[in-house]
């Protein structure tokens, strides 16, 4: 086999891994605010407050009206939604996307309870997969919400996918020749 250029040899030269830290399994950030619901959604009052959070979540601390709310949130039939929550405290951002519907919806008299799947991003942190368990009374209009990191680990960062997408490539120019 001839010589690789010195392009394709620095292509498949090791780099250095620049991967964040995921959230550990188990951290919950909470939210508090207002809502009301129908049989099909969820209309949220934005801005919502930040409340107690734990593990990698307590940076950013408790505020009120730090969290904008994208609403409404469609939950029969479930719809995703990207960044339902967007928290903004201490100089950190956590947004919470929802991804899928764990269980279906359950209407109790006043109350709504949703479980989802979702995505949590954190300034510093790769972004992590997790639950997110929402609670409605109609009755009083409060809403509070909690995102859990669960083990399933973390999803790829874009950087991850574009460093597979130069290989893969290399790897096609290298054949090619």
């Amino acid at each position: 086999m001839k010589h690789l250029p010195l392009a394709a040899a620095l292509l498949f030269a090791p780099i250095p891994a620049l991967a964040l830290p995921s959230i550990a399994p188990g951290d919950t950030l909470n939210i508090v605010g207002n809502a009301t619901f129908s049989g099909v959604q969820a209309t949220f009052t934005s801005p919502a407050d930040l409340v107690t959070g734990t593990g990698a979540y307590v940076a950013l601390g408790t505020c009120t009206g730090c969290v904008t709310v994208n609403t409404p949130l469609q939950f029969n039939p479930f719809t995703n939604l990207a960044n339902l929550f967007t928290a903004t405290n201490n100089g950190l951002t956590a947004t919470v996307s929802l991804t899928s519907q764990v269980d279906p919806p359950v209407i109790v008299g006043n109350d709504l309870s949703l479980n989802d799947d979702a995505v949590l991003t954190l300034t510093g942190f790769a972004p992590t997969l997790g639950t997110v368990e929402i609670t409605i009374n109609q009755a009083t209009g409060i809403a509070s919400g909690s995102f859990s990191a669960t083990a399933q680990g973390s999803v790829p960062e874009p950087a991850s996918w574009a460093l597979l997408g130069v290989g893969l490539l290399g790897l096609g120019m290298v054949r090619t020749r």
